[in-house]
């Protein structure tokens, strides 16, 4: 558990204080406004991080979405599966109240980021539908990386994390500018909650970023049944 949440609290705080520091606003004074590469390459890269840091205590899910994919997949133990999904969503909330306590409510609202809350993109005609679909794609693919990279027949360790790490930064590439490219209803929930004190924008959302990347989830399970033939172990 203890894994778990240090490891979802890296990811969260450095995703999102990626997407405070690349908002338009430009808080920092750091330059040209960065954009969705820099974005994608800070949650790859933490992922990657807390991977090869704790992947060998908990198997570094740090993902409530990854955790079903491995479950409906045969690979996580039911009796596992709360304990996983708490010290998630734990990690996630924690770094979104440190990433606050950091810059404070005028930086983390500036630009409508929210301490880096996923929303749909509102500009869009159907922004609910275009962005559940985006959390489903994206999701699948992320969850089928992290399931067939970590197959005990397939890549080595090593190989598994680069590979889990750039599906995380290419799905951010992919859909971010279409739902915020969550694909983590633990990632979602930390900004969301915390960004109640100020907005409550986010939370009335978030019903995205719970259904969508459970759906996702479990398409790659059963792809990866499909592809694999493997029978619950």
């Amino acid at each position: 558990m203890l894994a778990e949440v240090y490891g979802t609290f890296l990811l969260t705080f450095v995703g999102t204080a990626a997407i405070v520091s690349a908002s338009d606003a430009n808080v920092f004074s750091i330059g040209p406004t960065l954009g969705l590469g820099f974005i994608g390459l800070a949650f790859g890269v933490s992922l990657m991080v807390g991977m090869a840091t704790v992947g060998a205590v908990s198997g570094a899910h740090f993902n409530s979405a990854v955790t079903i994919s491995l479950f409906a997949a045969g690979r996580v133990r039911a009796r596992r599966v709360p304990a996983y999904i708490v010290s998630q969503f734990a990690g996630a909330t924690l770094a979104a109240a440190v990433l606050l306590a950091m810059v404070g409510e005028a930086v983390a609202s500036s630009g409508g980021v929210d301490l880096g809350s996923t929303v749909p993109n509102l500009s869009l005609t159907m922004p609910d539908f275009s962005a559940v679909v985006a959390e489903i794609v994206g999701t699948m693919f992320l969850a089928m990386a992290y399931l067939g990279s970590t197959e005990e027949d397939s890549a080595p360790t090593g190989r598994a994390t680069l590979a889990v790490g750039f599906a995380l930064a290419a799905s951010v590439w992919a859909v971010g500018s279409i739902s915020g490219a969550s694909l983590n209803p633990a990632r979602s929930f930390g900004p969301a909650f915390v960004s109640l004190l100020f907005d409550k924008t986010p939370m009335e959302y978030y019903w995205i970023y719970l259904v969508a990347p459970i759906l996702g989830a479990l398409v790659a399970a059963t792809l990866y049944r499909l592809t694999y033939r493997r029978s619950a172990r």
